[in-house]
């Protein structure tokens, strides 16, 4: 899968983590039994969870980070007791953009979608609405004919998370659902609507309001979102257990212009937490 790096200015192919397994559980009939009876059900990932958390999965981390290139200098510490205890690792940054600009609130592969008029969006080859994604608790005729960020986390990437702006917490929800990859393999299970998800409607001071989704994936035991009422850009808003994981942003419309590199590319952007991905349109010009 080709992905554009913006630092870097390269197209490069993602190594795709677990790739046979997937292949066999989406594109078998015996795996799609496993798949449904156990794979994408919550019990199963909270029991590998358990795994990962223990000492004898402290094993799995060198040659995991050998594989995938991982940096540990960039990260607060170097030693782990546990897989999950690297999986969860934090980031060292910082963040140098000026408040009108929106951050990315993690690493990971961003693709820009837009919201119709009925609230409808299309996120590569499956439709969606608002209503779907968001478990119809509440009104979402706010965000009528705005974006729609999708943040997609490889298990090589940091999965802590962070709020892009100053703001408050207006609403917050759970949904529980189960737990597919969130890799194009699954597109026919409209995972954004399937998968367990954390919710977080905000009002923010210089972007207007945000939906921001956390979305829970296949091996994920569990999201870990903080609960705050107030929050600072860039203060921590929580990170996921072991596995791969989408954020998605939901933005009203005329409130922020996606960076072009970004909104104009045909596949997905590599981006780093507290990195600059658009601007308040209200401060431009």
């Amino acid at each position: 899968m080709k992905i554009y790096d913006r630092k870097e200015k390269i197209y490069f192919e993602e190594k795709e983590f677990g790739k046979k397994k997937l292949e066999f559980l989406y594109n078998t009939f015996v795996g799609r039994i496993l798949l449904k009876l156990i794979f994408a059900r919550r019990y199963y990932s909270v029991l590998n969870g358990l795994f990962m958390k223990s000492r004898l999965s402290v094993k799995k981390i060198k040659p995991f980070a050998e594989e995938y290139c991982i940096d540990i200098t960039e990260y607060e510490k170097t030693k782990f007791s546990s897989f999950d205890d690297f999986f969860t690792r934090k980031k060292k940054y910082v963040i140098s953009e000026p408040p009108e600009r929106i951050i990315s609130p993690a690493d990971g592969r961003l693709s820009v979608f837009e919201i119709d008029e009925k609230l409808i969006l299309k996120i590569k080859n499956s439709v969606y609405d608002l209503d779907e994604l968001t478990g119809g608790k509440t009104d979402m005729s706010g965000f009528s004919e705005g974006c729609c960020l999708v943040l997609r986390l490889a298990v090589e990437d940091c999965h802590r998370y962070i709020f892009v702006d100053k703001g408050r917490v207006l609403k917050k929800w759970e949904i529980n659902g189960e737990l597919h990859t969130v890799r194009p393999i699954s597109e026919k299970y409209r995972v954004f609507s399937r998968n367990h998800r954390i919710c977080t409607l905000m009002e923010t001071e210089h972007f207007g309001k945000i939906l921001q989704i956390e979305i829970g994936a296949l091996q994920i035991g569990r999201i870990n979102d903080r609960p705050v009422k107030k929050f600072e850009r860039a203060e921590e808003k929580g990170y996921f257990s072991y596995g791969g994981s989408t954020i998605i942003l939901i933005l009203q419309k005329g409130k922020i212009k996606i960076d072009s590199d970004i909104s104009g590319q045909k596949c997905e952007t590599f981006v780093r937490l507290g990195e600059g991905i658009g601007t308040a349109i209200r401060l431009e010009g």
